[in-house]
């Protein structure tokens, strides 16, 4: 797997996501400071939210291959700025998480966040079900 960064807001789902990439069983476990799990780098969504910690998000993408910028389906309101991916020096992908709590409307509108923060491959998945997983563990490969 690639040296990768989770990013997204609170609640989005970026750790259930990692627990589910690394085969672990489903558990809420409230991210609180950056965890690395194998090649992963799980950040807390304050990291995003707050505008005094978005420099360690940066800080902590140096030394990965990719940003993964996760966006809930169940979330209306947009978590990035515009151009957001232009803050690090990798590549950044989006995923919409929580496939299977939402509608297609919803699911669109959280795609459409991501390209606006300029994220130009969207995946869709769910942890819970595992829909979408093996096209995103294809592209982590």
């Amino acid at each position: 797997m690639k040296r990768v960064l989770m990013v997204g807001s609170v609640g989005c789902g970026k750790t259930t996501l990692m627990q589910r990439l690394h085969g672990r069983d489903i558990t809420y476990e409230k991210t609180e400071t950056i965890n690395t799990e194998d090649n992963v780098v799980d950040t807390p969504g304050e990291y995003l939210e707050l505008p005094f910690y978005k420099h360690a998000l940066r800080l902590a993408s140096f030394d990965r291959d990719l940003v993964v910028m996760l966006a809930s389906a169940t979330v209306a309101e947009a978590k990035y700025p515009p151009g957001f991916t232009t803050f690090f020096t990798v590549p950044a992908i989006g995923v919409v998480t929580k496939k299977d709590a939402a509608g297609q409307d919803a699911v669109d509108r959280a795609a459409a966040h991501l390209r606006e923060a300029g994220a130009q491959e969207i995946y869709v998945v769910s942890a819970m079900t595992g829909e979408g997983i093996p096209e995103l563990e294809a592209r982590l490969a």
